[in-house]
């Protein structure tokens, strides 16, 4: 039986680096909404869904769904698995394509060959070895989901949802694959400073004239404008960098043997 795929794009209102940043506009879109579009090319999808929090500082993003089919969903505010959870309950949902929504250049094609190596090998967990930071989604089962929320009643690290996958070889098949030369790049395509909407402007205006541009597009032009491409490139990852963080996020995603 064809399994039923969800992208799900998580996304608040609560960024401290860049206020309100999914409603920064980039263009004539925000950013939320470049990424729903984005994410709503992802052919093998059968639903793509907002899903957001319950809070009343979260209710707007109802207003920024770019599309009539895009499902809102407002669940958990910090168990992002917990939310996640319930609308594929709710949907009947088999598969995950895992999507942030400070990522509004998320690449469908990315996605699709991510999703058909996940299927091929029956994996509960698949992500990209290598790919430019904000392009490549991840693709879970949701019976991988449940299995950690079977060990962790409250999930309130899985924002940072990978680290329970990685962290756990021992209890889930996970696939890392290696992406075809074109898809792969050091850029930083994922919004949380005001550099990133800079950059995020600057290839917009590029391709203003090229609504369906492709993430291969954004690369030539980035390729040929390294000034461009040096817009935020001093900026890190805070999971990648704050040690604290990764200490922290080592112990709690944790399943206990």
């Amino acid at each position: 039986m064809k399994k039923k795929v969800a992208a799900i794009v998580a996304c608040r209102l609560k960024s401290s680096r860049l206020k309100s940043k999914a409603l920064k506009n980039i263009g004539e879109l925000t950013s939320i909404e470049l990424c729903l579009k984005n994410t709503l090319r992802i052919g093998s999808a059968d639903v793509v869904i907002l899903a957001t929090s319950d809070l009343d500082s979260d209710r707007e993003l109802e207003q920024y769904t770019y599309d009539p089919s895009v499902v809102f969903h407002r669940g958990d505010p910090e168990d992002v698995i917990r939310r996640y959870l319930d609308i594929c309950i709710e949907l009947e949902i088999d598969t995950v394509i895992r999507i942030t929504g400070d990522c509004p250049l998320i690449s469908s094609q990315i996605a699709e060959r991510l999703l058909e190596a996940h299927n091929r090998e029956n994996a509960d967990y698949t992500a990209a070895k290598s790919a430019a930071v904000g392009t490549a989604a991840e693709i879970m089962e949701v019976s991988a989901l449940k299995k950690i929320k079977a060990h962790f009643k409250s999930a309130n690290y899985s924002e940072y949802m990978t680290w329970y996958f990685t962290n756990n070889p021992e209890h889930f098949k996970l696939q890392f694959c290696d992406l075809p030369k074109q898809f792969v790049r050091d850029y930083r395509l994922t919004l949380d400073y005001q550099e990133d909407l800079d950059l995020f402007n600057a290839i917009n205006e590029e391709f203003i004239d090229d609504p369906n541009h492709s993430i291969l597009d954004v690369f030539g032009y980035l390729d040929s404008n390294p000034s461009i491409a040096g817009i935020n490139s001093h900026r890190t990852l805070k999971y990648k960098s704050d040690q604290e963080l990764i200490d922290k996020l080592n112990l709690v995603t944790k399943i206990p043997s």
